[in-house]
């Protein structure tokens, strides 16, 4: 004898079209397969009638109340948790007029408009018969009227029936998916689709539920907004470890100074996690547009020479990232402990670089004699260390060489090799660096003394009136 059982649906969701009922019956037919570790569920279309076959347990009349199944609810990896989903889906399938039977090995059932016991009002009932097969494994759910395009796009909302994207990661709070075509990012909440973002770098599979979105998923699973998601995305990014995810991020970074970057990017937390990540990683090193502008030729060959990859970043990811990513300074830093200079043999030299360098005897011996200091040797290289001010440099005092050492393309010049010299020199005897008052006064103090050293000896008398210079200070 047939039974009914009052769904207690007179209307139904009218924003519901056939596909988000077909949706509905797809996501359970997943979860009874997930719970009960049975074979992939099957989907069949012929002639407008589908077949939506799982292998679990079979339908039971309990599983048409609207309550919080702890089943489900225990489960970390479900959408359905509270009854819901499986009556509006009913629901929808009759408002538009599509037959619905339904097989396990308890009952077939079907659905009826039936009066609610004791009230002059109709509500749908799902019709419990005798079973047609009474060894059916799981559940058959047959409707009929169906139009194949509805089938395809409740489909298209299961991440399981997507092959347009590749797994890149997976983490405790979902999944990482590139998209293999340039359609709109999705994202899936336990392989379900509940919205999708045009500016997303990548699709996600959200695992891990918070509060927020187990609220916005109680009843809808479309459109569902992105404050109710956003958090969760962030929380599977910044625990990715895959450099196909990171290098993307890192690569989109940049995009930021132009306003074309990806959504993901958009988020400066993201940005500086990506940035640190890939850091770690090695072979990168980060810059905001200002101080590369700064940089002078020099300085961008220090870059170069490095290898790393330049990463440009705005002053606010910057400004979360510094002191903990290889920036120019670290750059810089690198090139000095592995510079190594490629001397050059007195002998190795030829005839017009001999006789150039053989000036510097005269020099030395002169300035030795002013500043009281030992003979400084002085090498030949073809390489000079570039200066960390980033200018051109032809020499340098290198007291870890305990030399002083000029670049063998000078010795090209009398006139640029002394020059050279006494510039380094003047480091030498006086331990000053560069740029600064102390090191000017000697420079100053040391070419007035080659000059008036070096200049023949003349009386006043010997120089005519007209040319004579005075200088009033």
């Amino acid at each position: 004898m047939d039974k009914l059982f009052d769904l207690n649906i007179e209307k139904v969701l009218e924003h519901w079209g056939v596909e988000h009922a077909i949706r509905e019956i797809i996501a359970n037919a997943l979860d009874e397969q997930q719970l009960t570790n049975t074979k992939d569920i099957d989907i069949s279309y012929s002639d407008g009638v589908c077949h939506i076959r799982d292998y679990g347990r079979g339908l039971k009349y309990m599983h048409f109340t609207q309550n919080e199944n702890s089943e489900k609810l225990a489960a970390t990896n479900l959408i359905g948790k509270f009854g819901v989903g499986l009556k509006d889906a009913l629901g929808v399938f009759y408002r538009h007029g599509i037959e619905v039977i339904i097989h396990s090995k308890y009952s077939s059932i079907t659905l009826t408009m039936n009066a609610k016991t004791g009230f002059n009002v109709e509500t749908l009932h799902a019709v419990f018969s005798e079973p047609e097969y009474a060894d059916i494994c799981g559940t058959d759910f047959v409707l009929k009227g169906i139009k194949e395009a509805d089938l395809q796009k409740a489909k298209e909302m299961f991440l399981v029936f997507n092959s347009n994207v590749e797994l890149l990661e997976k983490n405790n709070y979902g999944e990482v998916y590139r998209n293999k075509t340039s359609d709109d990012a999705v994202i899936y909440a336990n392989g379900v689709q509940i919205a999708k973002e045009s500016n997303f770098m990548f699709t996600y599979n959200i695992t891990s539920m918070n509060a927020q979105m187990k609220k916005a998923l109680n009843r809808e699973r479309s459109n569902v907004g992105r404050t109710a998601y956003s958090d969760t995305v962030k929380n599977i990014l910044k625990n990715c470890k895959s450099d196909k995810v990171l290098r993307a991020l890192v690569s989109d970074i940049s995009n930021c100074m132009r306003g074309t970057n990806k959504d993901e990017t958009g988020w400066v937390d993201i940005a500086a996690y990506a940035a640190q990540t890939m850091n770690r990683l090695g072979g990168v090193v980060f810059m905001t547009p200002t101080e590369r502008a700064s940089l002078t030729n020099q300085q961008v060959e220090i870059l170069k020479e490095s290898g790393k990859e330049l990463i440009m970043v705005n002053d606010a990811v910057f400004g979360k990232i510094a002191g903990n990513v290889a920036t120019f300074s670290t750059v810089a830093e690198e090139y000095v402990e592995k510079f190594r200079y490629e001397f050059v043999d007195y002998k190795s030299l030829s005839d017009s670089e001999r006789k150039v360098f053989d000036e510097s005897k005269a020099i030395v011996d002169l300035l030795c004699k002013k500043f009281k200091r030992n003979t400084p040797i002085i090498k030949i290289s073809k390489t000079i260390r570039i200066d960390m001010s980033g200018f051109a440099t032809s020499g340098v005092w290198d007291a870890d060489e305990n030399a002083i050492i000029i670049k063998r393309s000078v010795l090209k010049s009398k006139e640029d090799f002394c020059g050279v010299l006494m510039h380094e020199f003047a480091h030498f005897a006086s331990g000053y660096s560069d740029n600064t008052r102390d090191f000017e006064n000697v420079l100053t103090d040391m070419l007035g003394y080659v000059y008036v050293t070096l200049q023949p000896k003349a009386t006043e008398s010997d120089v005519p009136i007209k040319k004579r210079r005075f200088f009033f200070f």
